[in-house]
């Protein structure tokens, strides 16, 4: 497949990829934003990635392969640099393997709204990604995906939205073939949300390590 730069190296970028750096100041201090990609093998993972970096939908793709992009995007008027990575799912982890939940600070978790299968197995993800970054609340969002296949629908709206209450996290139903907006939507809120958790972190720690100095 050829990815929005070059999938070899996994180096890709979004539409008006050729733009401002980040703040200069705030990317030293916050670093890249690191973005997986979760879900069960089918659930459109790679379609979404592509369609949120190039703006074209490809319907078809290696499952085997896990690929890696580096691109910016303009969000509330800023550049912001990142990486995201769509995982495969091996064994059925869900791309959540070690390596990869240490890597990110924030996680999509995908489903097919026709596959409750895919669905069911979230809440244990969410837990599996806690767990291994022992934090009560890391940067995740739910997708819903193939929200046009409304004939073969397993899952509603409605369950979609009870889980995302139950996960503590934004929810949103997408048609990565259909509605490119949504997708763009879906990737901007986590990002603003993950650089929000860092910008708080630093203001905790920094007020931590102040008081000590003083």
């Amino acid at each position: 497949m050829s990815s929005p730069g070059s999938p070899g190296d996994g180096q890709g970028a979004g539409s008006g990829s050729t733009l401002k750096p980040y703040l200069r100041r705030k990317k030293s201090s916050l670093g890249e934003t690191k973005i997986a990609v979760l879900g069960m093998a089918g659930v459109g993972k790679s379609a979404l990635c592509v369609r949120f970096l190039t703006k074209r939908f490809i319907g078809e793709y290696d499952q085997a392969s896990e690929n890696k992009y580096k691109c910016s995007t303009v969000l509330e008027g800023e550049s912001v640099t990142f990486e995201l990575l769509d995982t495969r799912s091996q064994n059925d982890d869900m791309g959540a393997r070690d390596d990869v939940v240490r890597w990110a600070d924030g996680f999509v978790l995908v489903y097919s709204v026709t596959s409750r299968k895919t669905f069911d197995v979230l809440a244990d993800v969410r837990r599996k990604v806690e767990d291994m970054k022992k934090a009560s609340h890391v940067p995740v969002i739910l997708v819903g995906n193939k929200a046009d296949l409304a004939q073969f629908r397993q899952v509603t709206q409605d369950e979609g939205a009870r889980l995302a209450v139950d996960l503590s996290c934004t929810f949103m139903e997408v048609s990565a073939s259909e509605d490119v907006t949504k997708v763009t939507d879906a990737f901007h809120t986590l990002c603003k949300e993950i650089v929000d958790y860092k910008r708080r972190s630093r203001t905790f720690l920094d007020r931590v390590f102040g008081l000590k100095k003083s």
